[in-house]
Parts: structure tokens; sequence; C-alpha cells
């Protein structure tokens, strides 16, 4: 089973936010897998709804869409866009 949740945790070094994202498993069979997965493994689909969840949890906050930014920036994927969660994408004609 996966427990998760995302919130921001203030600083007091003036830089804003720190997104923390938590993240629980439980049970032989799902901690296998994500220990597979961590080691360069393949994902399965629940590991993948998973991502989907904690993208989406994330961008709810602050730093959360910072850190997803950063990642695109960084020639990652642009999460924010692929979950249609970007508040400043520009409409499309």
């Amino acid at each position: 089973m996966y427990e998760s949740r995302a919130y921001d945790k203030d600083t007091s070094d003036g830089f804003g936010p720190d997104p923390v994202l938590v993240l629980v498993v439980t049970g032989t069979h799902d901690v296998s897998r994500l220990l597979n997965l961590l080691n360069g493994g393949q994902a399965v689909i629940e590991q993948l709804e998973l991502g989907e969840r904690l993208a989406r949890q994330a961008a709810r906050n602050r730093g959360g869409r910072a850190a997803m930014q950063l990642l695109a920036q960084h020639g990652g994927p642009d999460l924010l866009e692929r979950l249609d969660l970007n508040p400043e994408r520009k409409e499309r004609p």
C-alpha cells in the first residue's frame, strides 16, 4: 500500500518554502517493487499511477510547483504541462 502527502515547510533562509513529499510504502509486495524501481528496475502500472498522484499532490503547493519547474528547466519532463496543472500556460488557439 502506498500512502503519500505533500506540503510546504517554512524556511528561515528567505528563499521560500521547501517542498516536502512523504511516501510510506507498506507490505512486502509493494516494498519489494519500490526497491526494484529505485535500483533501476522497470516501473509497474501502480508506480506510474503513484507518480502521477505524487505530482498532483506536490503541485498543490508553491514549493512543489517550484521543484517541478526546476526539473523541466534542467531537461526533465514538464510535469505541470503533462498533467495539465500549469496555471501559467498560455491558452492554445
